[in-house]
């Protein structure tokens, strides 16, 4: 009898737009919705870049430090790979590790219906560390981004009003493409230098 080492799904925490199914469908065919999720500590913005972003906060006070929900995903070892390339690693995000609180169910539909609030370590989240200025969306992802918080029902209304409507107006829904199905390395490096020629921060390209 023989056995086959497979490395366990990845836990991965979703604050923009992947958490619209659709795009996540196309990008990560082999993903699995958890359910709601919470990052302590850390501030939803868009950045300069146009795109969703978080930054560290430190807790000042118990009542206006800044935590963002979201979604949490499994992750297959080839969807894993293939969203380094849709978050252009390491240009555009880098990846880093958080533990997040795993929330009751609340009809959101995913896997973890049923459980109680619980802690997940280690989990998944893409963060670009250096762009953390506030910006202003780009206007295709103002699209996406509003798809995404559709789907996300689990996530309070009165947190995106807060906190997400500051930078993406309501109301603005379609079936957009997705920019960022990017195939290779080669296909990123390209996007990212493109992106640097029209005026944004391009790190050097190893």
């Amino acid at each position: 009898m023989t056995t086959t080492d497979t490395k366990p799904p990845t836990y991965y925490f979703a604050y923009g737009s992947n958490l619209w199914l659709s795009q996540m469908h196309r990008r990560c065919p082999g993903h699995k919705l958890i359910g709601t999720a919470l990052l302590p500590c850390h501030r939803w913005h868009i950045n300069t870049r146009g795109y969703a972003n978080l930054v560290p906060t430190t807790t000042t006070n118990n009542h206006h430090h800044h935590d963002t929900y979201g979604v949490v995903y499994t992750l297959s070892e080839s969807d894993e790979a293939q969203l380094d390339l849709s978050e252009g690693v390491p240009y555009w995000y880098q990846r880093v590790k958080h533990p997040v609180k795993l929330l009751p169910s609340s009809g959101d539909g995913g896997d973890g219906e049923g459980e109680g609030e619980r802690m997940l370590e280690d989990v998944l989240v893409y963060i670009d560390t250096i762009r953390t200025t506030d910006g202003s969306p780009k206007e295709e992802y103002i699209h996406r981004i509003n798809n995404g918080f559709r789907d996300a029902v689990g996530i309070p209304k009165e947190w995106v009003e807060r906190y997400v409507r500051k930078y993406i107006p309501a109301g603005v829904e379609d079936m957009v493409e997705d920019p960022f199905l990017f195939k290779s390395e080669g296909e990123v490096e390209s996007a990212v230098e493109k992106e640097a020629s029209r005026g944004g921060y391009c790190p050097r390209l190893n």
